[in-house]
C-alpha cells in the first residue's frame, strides 16, 4: 500500500476517533492501528526524503544535482 493510501486510512482513523461513537475497545483497537499507519508513514516518508535530490548553483553558473546528504551546512 502506498503512502497516500494510508495517510488517509490514518485521517479516517482521527476521524472516527475524534466522532465519539467508538466504544472504548474499538477506540484503543482504532489508535493502536493509528499508531502503526503513522510508523508506517513515517519510514515512508524518511525513504523518500533520502531520495530528495538538491538542486544548486556550481561556481560556474550551471545548475547541479546532488543527493541530499552530500547537502552541506
Amino acid at each position: 500500500m502506498g503512502f497516500e493510501d494510508n495517510l488517509k486510512k490514518l485521517e479516517k482513523i482521527v476521524e472516527d476517533l475524534h466522532s465519539e461513537k467508538l466504544s472504548l475497545e474499538k477506540s484503543i483497537e482504532k489508535f493502536e492501528d493509528g499508531v502503526k499507519l503513522a510508523d508506517t508513514c513515517i519510514k515512508s516518508l524518511d525513504s523518500m526524503r533520502k531520495k530528495i535530490e538538491v538542486i544548486s548553483k556550481s561556481k560556474d553558473g550551471k545548475a547541479k544535482i546532488k543527493p541530499l546528504q552530500e547537502k552541506e551546512g
